[in-house]
């Protein structure tokens, strides 16, 4: 009987402890990180001597005219290939 109760106590514990951590109930539940707050990464948008787009994350060849883009870094700064579109 006193393992029952052991054991009965120790899941509360563990369900108020994760229920208190948030971070460690994504992972338990996703299997994922807390995302917290995404930090801001920097990329830059800019054409070579082609004149075809390039996106980076350093800066151009100097003289080159750019783009400087922020974004969160859990998006995608690319652009959706044309065969993937919606409705093609």
């Amino acid at each position: 009987m006193r393992f029952t109760w052991l054991l009965v106590f120790l899941l509360i514990a563990a369900g108020v402890y994760i229920y208190q951590n948030p971070e460690l109930k994504s992972q338990l539940l996703h299997n994922t990180p807390y995302p917290g707050t995404p930090e801001t990464v920097r990329a830059y948008k800019w054409r070579n001597a082609a004149g075809e787009w390039q996106i980076t994350d350093s800066l151009p060849p100097e003289g080159v005219e750019y783009e400087r883009l922020e974004h969160r870094s859990d998006e995608n700064v690319l652009p959706r290939p044309p065969q993937l579109k919606p409705g093609k």
